[in-house]
């Protein structure tokens, strides 16, 4: 099979596209061949470029985006812990989110309160999107070497300390803490919070308040570069544009949210702070059009993703690991 490589124009490293010369005519098997046969150069890749476009390859099931993602990554994981509301259409295969299309997502690496993040994330348009709907991602070198240096040195010596709390209703605001963990089974959430360094408490009406301290950056396991890492921007309640924080704030209180941040020493993240990262994850975001069987892997530690609004058909799903 004959490939093409090249970058999106006007993006010189982020991501590394790369073609079959003979678009359309090539199937998932021929992509499985051309990872599965090429692990050094998709690891070296990605440590460059931080992510790898692969167009143009007739992708247009379910299970061949899985085998796609499992030659891609060695152990495709659950995606236990996280926030967004997702689907499971196969095994650790999911809906990317199905959080309500009018909104912006902002950019954040998956998992990164985690205690073990997934290295890898890779992403499929299975329904190619007819009104925006793209997926920006951004280079976390870039953005730890772009922070104001200040506010970069803040979040580097105290870390972030998400808080969460889930319901243990059917229905109820955010995700049931079953719907986080995938299992109804309290004594097993309980093992992963003790293993996983979570401090937890249960309320009366079976609810879950959980709260964690990570690194706000990291060094890269393999590369040694600095990078942003965390999800203050996302956690924080100034996520919410004021018309809907200010009823939620209301209903919850602070303490009760589904899900905010402070500093890791418990004080306050002050909105301007958030305001400047969320700019510089944006203004150096990078954004291009899904196109039905594209395939995006990403670097997870090295690149942070995001969603934009869209309306109309649109489904991009998403294995990690």
């Amino acid at each position: 099979m004959e490939i093409n490589v090249s970058t999106l124009e006007g993006f010189n490293e982020l991501p590394l596209v790369v073609q079959p010369v003979e678009a359309g005519r090539c199937s998932a098997e021929d992509l499985v061949a051309f990872i599965s046969g090429r692990h050094d150069w998709l690891k070296s890749t990605l440590h460059r470029h931080g992510g790898v476009l692969f167009r143009g390859f007739a992708i247009r099931e379910i299970d061949e985006f899985q085998r796609v993602s499992q030659a891609a990554v060695p152990e495709l994981k659950p995606y236990v812990e996280g926030q967004s509301p997702r689907t499971k259409v196969a095994d650790n295969v999911y809906t990317s989110t199905e959080f309500p299309p009018q909104y912006r997502i902002t950019l954040h690496n998956e998992l990164s309160y985690a205690k073990s993040p997934p290295t890898r994330i890779v992403f499929h348009c299975h329904v190619e999107p007819v009104d925006r709907g793209e997926t920006p991602i951004v280079d976390c070198r870039k953005v730890y070497q772009k922070m104001d240096r200040e506010l970069r040195d803040r979040f580097e010596r105290l870390g972030v300390k998400y808080v969460k709390t889930m319901h243990g209703q059917e229905r109820g605001l955010g995700k049931s803490w079953m719907d986080h963990f995938e299992t109804n089974d309290r004594s097993v959430v309980e093992e992963y919070l003790h293993e996983n360094d979570i401090r937890f408490e249960w309320s009366a009406n079976a609810a879950l308040r959980t709260w964690s301290i990570r690194p706000a950056v990291q060094r890269h396991p393999v590369t040694g570069e600095m990078h942003w890492f965390n999800q203050a921007n996302l956690w924080h309640v100034t996520n919410l544009d004021e018309r809907h924080r200010r009823p939620l704030l209301g209903r919850c209180g602070i303490e009760n949210l589904p899900t905010h941040a402070y500093y890791g020493d418990g004080s306050a993240i002050l909105d301007e702070d958030l305001d400047r990262v969320r700019e510089v994850l944006w203004s150096n975001s990078v954004m291009f059009p899904w196109y039905q069987g594209d395939v995006l892997v990403l670097d997870n530690h090295l690149v942070a993703h995001g969603r934009n609004a869209y309306s109309g058909p649109r489904k991009i799903l998403v294995a990690m690991g």
